[in-house]
């Protein structure tokens, strides 16, 4: 943990500010290990450098299935997707985030703080409850300046940041779903947005729209889900898997996209790729999309247009000041879209 970063923190359940006790640095001058205590009895320790605002095991289970999925799949080679989706359809360009404070939260596997840090912000701070943060999440930062970036463990309903601490961004990219309330959760990290700031975030749509796509919704995926999520981590991984390799053939893996029994979404083709390495890319693209589209989490939920439009209304009512409003809530909308609310 950098030093400077504790000016910012604070009780997540009192917002009393905190103060370190026990603390011992290394050579850098990090915080490697201590104490965090609050004026109104909260003692939070710091491990290995990381803030543990966590209390109950219960907690940690119910995000374990995350934990498992990023160390096993990493997400490190979907750089492209995260630019040529999230980036570009949401801000346009990398150029947002030169020298700006970041908040990724629900940060994962930290391969988005990576890229955002490698397109040159000031300041990461991942958030993660789960267990990622001691695994992947090392691997994926351990070549970047610590000075650049921290890593919280905490709920991201329950972020320990004082309200406006943060004057640059606050991004919660396909996380907010899988939160107990979308709603909880998006008030919280709206607090968090210092003027001049932002908050950006997309949500899982209810997609059943027509006759089609509501039979793929409710007599497809949810009862397919609802089985696969119950299943063993190998027993999830073996179907993902195997839908990664049909959905390369040709017709057959089609067909299984669009009658919901896998995930694929829009594969980028960089310059020079061939048809072999293409093939790859939608397997690999197929197989993590397939494991986490229908995976373990114990929550997943899908909003209709009409409940995120009243959320956006409730935290930001001045719609001059919502990007993307509009492209949003086209359909289909453009891949990795995210709402913009300005402070």
């Amino acid at each position: 943990m950098n030093p400077d970063l504790l000016p910012l923190l604070c009780d997540p359940v009192t917002r009393a500010p905190l103060t370190l006790h026990d603390a011992e640095l290394d050579t850098r001058g990090q915080v490697v290990s201590g104490t965090l205590c609050s004026a109104t009895g909260g003692t939070f320790p710091i491990v290995n450098g990381i803030p543990r605002f966590v209390s109950q095991a219960a907690a940690l289970e119910e995000v374990a299935s995350f934990g498992d999925q990023w160390n096993y799949f990493n997400f490190i080679d979907f750089g492209e997707h995260w630019r040529q989706h999230m980036v570009r359809n949401t801000f346009g360009s990398l150029d947002v985030f030169r020298d700006a404070w970041v908040v990724d939260a629900g940060g994962g596997s930290g391969a988005q703080t990576r890229w955002i840090l490698e397109a040159g912000a000031a300041r990461v701070l991942l958030l993660d409850l789960s267990h990622s943060v001691d695994d992947v999440v090392q691997r994926n930062l351990a070549h970047i300046d610590p000075s650049r970036y921290d890593v919280i463990q905490c709920s991201i309903d329950a972020v320990p940041l004082l309200p406006g601490s943060i004057p640059g961004l606050v991004i919660c990219h396909n996380v907010i779903q899988h939160t107990p309330s979308v709603e909880r959760t998006a008030r919280v990290l709206w607090t968090l947005v210092a003027p001049g700031g932002e908050f950006v975030f997309n949500c899982y749509p209810t997609n059943d729209g027509d006759l089609v796509r509501w039979v793929r919704f409710h007599l497809v995926y949810r009862p397919l889900r609802a089985v696969l999520s119950r299943q063993s981590f190998r027993t999830r991984l073996a179907y993902a898997e195997a839908m990664g390799r049909l959905r390369t053939v040709p017709v057959v893996g089609w067909f299984l996209e669009k009658a919901a029994f896998c995930v694929t979404g829009d594969v980028p083709v960089p310059a020079g790729t061939d048809a072999s390495t293409y093939r790859d890319r939608v397997r690999a693209a197929t197989t993590l999309n397939t494991f986490d589209g229908y995976g373990a989490h114990e929550h997943q939920h899908h909003k209709s247009e009409g409940e995120l439009r009243a959320l956006v209304q409730e935290l930001q009512p001045d719609a001059s000041r919502v990007g993307n409003l509009e492209l949003y809530f086209q359909r289909p909308p453009p891949i990795g879209i995210a709402l913009r609310l300005h402070r």
